[in-house]
């Protein structure tokens, strides 16, 4: 029989008058794998804290008597003034209630009348305590952390390197070691965007550490090519409530997809039924017939519209969806762009970001380019548009070709601006109402319209930054991690836009499944300067 490790019974959560959960009830059992999903703001990471801290307004959280757990967190609380050494010496948050009881016993134990009482459960305890600690690492984090900063490509550092000279994703490979120590005798382990500012390489690592992981996993991630790889459960939240679906994140669309045809099917003989229902009352009425049989077609049709009204309380609440839809300018010639006999170096760097490199762009081409973090994805998307200028060799850009850049940090907007000035900008004759309609249809509410970039969420800024694109005219679009910071309904969005988009498209992504649904071809950068060019999508070159 299955052990079941946590027991979530009829939660309520609201923030102010905001009701984020309602009645959820979900078990987690040894060898679970969920997923939990659903838009920005659904409540997902709600859902993960309210479990692991055991603190629903109403319901009941309740863990099996013992349970170890561990919390990997969105946020990667990187101290930037410390050392490579210090940082991997913190002990993350697996090792605090453990940390915690042995200092109580320790307190205890130092206290004369500790042995006054039975003090050999006590002392049993301790001594249990302390194994524990030293299975998990606990008296060691900074070796062991070590070691699995080895596996992420990190070992080149010396362990003096200040942090604050690392890259981001770098720092985010420190925080990820850190926090993976001492798993070993965890029993359920939570996680919130695990993928969060990781390469590739690091992806495919920490896919093998968690397939190897014995215990069970809570996840909140956006990267369907994640959940696919590693869940068996998924949990979708979806206005205040949780539906449970089995298998990985495929099997949940397929089910999903099966659900909402079969509730629709549902719902439409319902209503027929009560359409019946009601020509037969009316029938009976005009003929004076108030028999025994009219009040069990009363009694029949309000249970027929009590079962209608809770399936229809069964369909997703329709959000504003991201409207896009981008066309490109013709373009005559079938080449678009060429680079020929590339060479680049950065001072600093150990190995050329290009020796060499040939590659050409042909029209209505779908390129995704990978590589680990630091090989120079970014730098070769503005090499090609002449933000870097190279050492050697040449860009050539045909005649009639026009690009649109999709900066990682929206830095084709102006801050300074509102959304409503940012399109004037761009589209000086296009009406006030035609605007606001527009950016209604990015989900840009009518006080974002009026708030300067500045002071904007990452994903609203995405969302303007894809509407930039949309008036712009172009056939070659460079787009540099486009996904960041969109929930999963506005990457399927931007996924049909650009699927059908009929120019050329460049990408630099770390989102594979977004990978396999857009390209067919990719430009893989190992880094030692060359570039291998490869037919197909991610899976296609990789997972061969």
């Amino acid at each position: 029989m299955v052990r079941e490790l946590i027991r979530v019974e009829d939660i309520y959560r609201s923030f102010g008058p905001v009701n984020v959960l309602e009645g959820v009830s979900i078990r987690i059992d040894e060898g679970d794998r969920i997923g939990i999903i659903g838009h920005n703001g659904s409540g997902k990471t709600t859902l993960l804290n309210t479990i692991s801290e055991r603190n629903p307004d109403m319901g009941d959280v309740v863990f099996t008597p013992g349970l170890r757990i561990a919390y990997l967190t969105q946020i990667r609380d990187i101290d930037d003034d410390a050392t490579l050494e210090m940082e991997l010496g913190r002990k993350g948050r697996q090792f605090e209630e453990l940390d915690d009881e042995i200092a109580e016993l320790e307190a205890a134990m130092a206290d004369p009348s500790f042995y006054e009482d039975d003090w050999q459960d006590k002392m049993d305890r301790y001594q249990d305590l302390q194994a524990l600690s030293a299975k998990s690492g606990g008296a060691n984090v900074a070796t062991r952390a070590s070691g699995i900063l080895d596996a992420l490509g990190l070992s080149q550092h010396p362990i003096d390197t200040p942090l604050s000279v690392l890259s981001g994703g770098e720092r985010a490979k420190v925080a990820l070691a850190r926090q993976l120590v001492g798993l070993a005798q965890i029993e359920v382990l939570f996680l919130d965007e695990p993928t969060n500012h990781l390469d590739l390489q690091t992806l495919d690592w920490l896919e093998g550490f968690l397939a190897d992981y014995e215990g069970s996993l809570v996840m909140v991630s956006h990267d369907r090519y994640f959940l696919d790889r590693t869940c068996n459960h998924i949990l979708e939240v979806q206005n205040g409530h949780v539906k449970d679906y089995k298998g990985n994140y495929s099997a949940y669309l397929q089910q999903k997809k099966l659900f909402l045809q079969t509730l629709e099917d549902r719902i439409t003989k319902a209503e027929k039924e009560v359409k019946r229902i009601t020509g037969a009352l009316q029938s009976m009425k005009r003929a004076n017939k108030y028999d025994k049989s009219i009040s069990q077609k009363h009694f029949m049709l309000m249970r027929q519209q009590r079962q209608l009204k809770w399936m229809k309380s069964l369909r997703p609440k329709r959000r504003k969806g991201l409207t896009f839809s981008l066309s490109s300018t013709d373009k005559s010639s079938l080449d678009v762009l060429e680079l020929r006999d590339a060479c680049l170096t950065f001072e600093g760097l150990e190995n050329p970001l290009m020796k060499g490199v040939f590659a050409a762009v042909s029209r209505g081409q779908k390129i995704g380019i990978v590589g680990g973090n630091g090989v120079g994805k970014t730098t070769l998307l503005r090499t090609l548009i002449g933000d870097v200028e190279l050492d050697s060799g040449m860009v050539e850009v045909q005649p009639g070709t026009e690009i649109g850049y999709f900066h990682q940090d929206h830095r084709t907007l102006d801050f300074n601006l509102t959304p409503i000035e940012q399109v004037q900008r761009l589209k000086p004759r296009m009406e006030y109402g035609d605007i606001r309609a527009m950016l209604g249809k990015f989900q840009l509410n009518r006080a974002q319209v009026e708030t300067k970039l500045k002071s904007l969420s990452g994903g609203e800024c995405a969302r303007l930054a894809l509407l930039k694109l949309l008036l712009e005219d172009n056939n070659l679009l460079l787009l540099d991690e486009p996904t960041n910071h969109l929930d999963t309904d506005a990457m399927e969005a931007v996924e049909e836009a650009f699927k059908e988009y009929e120019g050329s498209i460049i990408i630099v992504s770390h989102d594979r499944w977004f990978l396999d649904a857009i390209c067919d071809t990719i430009w893989h950068l190992p880094g030692d300067g060359s570039l291998n060019i490869y037919p197909g999508n991610y899976s296609n070159v990789f997972r061969k």
